[in-house]
């Protein structure tokens, strides 16, 4: 594995043409009928940087989440980790891949076996990968990691339920650290906590990122968040990339993409703006509109819109599906 990894290369994750579509079973009802969840996306994940992904919830960013990381099966195209092609290594290989690679689930409430302490949920990833820790060791181990997300050395012998929501999305964070990734897919990490806790989390992971050199792919469906918190944003609709920016604060182009970030609270009176909430139907994920699918939410929509599906393109310093962007 290590003759085709590339160090050197600038994205450490690219996804092209990721395609996963589910079929729903039969029922007394209907037939069965078929969504891709996540289609055609292509993006890239520079490495030590925070690649945000946003969209309304049913988009598909945690289907991709899975994908890229191969949890689960893509129905066509390439996650390539390192330089390595995720679907063409064997189980071995991608078991010892996998070491680089870890996600921080949205829920820490469910995320964490309950029958587990924390001591045993810090040391379980080594104990999967065949480098189980016994002793001294396995001390300085648990030790390490609760400092490094700092939590008190006296909880590894805690149970989740004796645990706050905050403490255990640390111990969440820890384990996904305990095998010395490169790569952590962050799958709304601080979307069931109170706001002062997600500043904390969001505080940790952005030390943990300096400290660490790691590279994240950060899903959320919190604009602000994502603006303060990522270095280039994806935006997903109905499953397909809309638009790229290439920086958090740059100006979007995309119709979505503006109303999305219009309608984010400005806690600032003097910045706040009117917002003009958005007309007409959400396509059926299940029975997409041969154009886009956003046309009929959609100001700037025209006939071309509604027949012809754009692709993303290069325009300009940002990467668009849109055939009226906005100048």
């Amino acid at each position: 594995m290590a003759d085709t990894a590339n160090s050197d290369a600038e994205n450490l994750v690219e996804v092209r043409g990721l395609t996963r579509t589910f079929v729903s079973r039969n029922t007394l009802f209907g037939k069965r009928r078929v969504m891709k969840a996540v289609s055609d996306v292509t993006l890239d994940v520079p490495r030590a940087k925070v690649t945000g992904v946003v969209g309304e919830s049913g988009c598909g960013k945690s289907t991709l989440a899975r994908l890229v990381l191969r949890l689960i099966e893509a129905s066509s195209g390439q996650v390539r980790f390192d330089g390595m092609d995720l679907a063409a290594l064997p189980a071995g290989a991608l078991r010892k891949l996998r070491r680089r690679m870890q996600l921080v689930f949205q829920d820490p409430y469910s995320s964490i076996d309950p029958r587990y302490t924390v001591r045993a949920a810090l040391l379980e990833p080594a104990l999967v990968q065949g480098m189980a820790l016994g002793g001294q060791a396995a001390t300085e181990k648990v030790a390490a990691l609760m400092a490094m997300v700092g939590l008190n050395p006296a909880l590894q012998g805690s149970y989740p339920h004796q645990l706050s929501g905050g403490q255990k999305q640390r111990v969440g964070i820890a384990r996904a650290l305990a095998l010395q990734p490169a790569f952590l897919v962050l799958d709304e990490p601080t979307a069931s906590l109170d706001v002062s806790i997600q500043a904390q989390i969001v505080a940790l992971l952005e030390k943990l990122r300096q400290d660490l050199g790691l590279t994240y792919l950060f899903i959320s469906h919190d604009l602000s968040l994502v603006r303060y918190f990522c270095d280039r944003i994806v935006v997903m609709y109905l499953g397909r990339v809309v638009e790229v920016l290439p920086t958090a604060q740059a100006t979007p182009r995309h119709p979505y993409t503006r109303a999305l970030m219009d309608s984010n609270f400005e806690p600032d009176p003097a910045q706040r703006r009117v917002i003009t909430l958005l007309g007409g139907e959400i396509a059926d994920a299940f029975n997409l509109p041969a154009g886009c699918a956003y046309a009929a939410r959609c100001s700037r929509a025209s006939e071309r819109c509604r027949i012809e599906r754009p692709a993303l393109v290069d325009d300009r310093d940002h990467q668009l599906a849109c055939h009226h962007p906005i100048p």
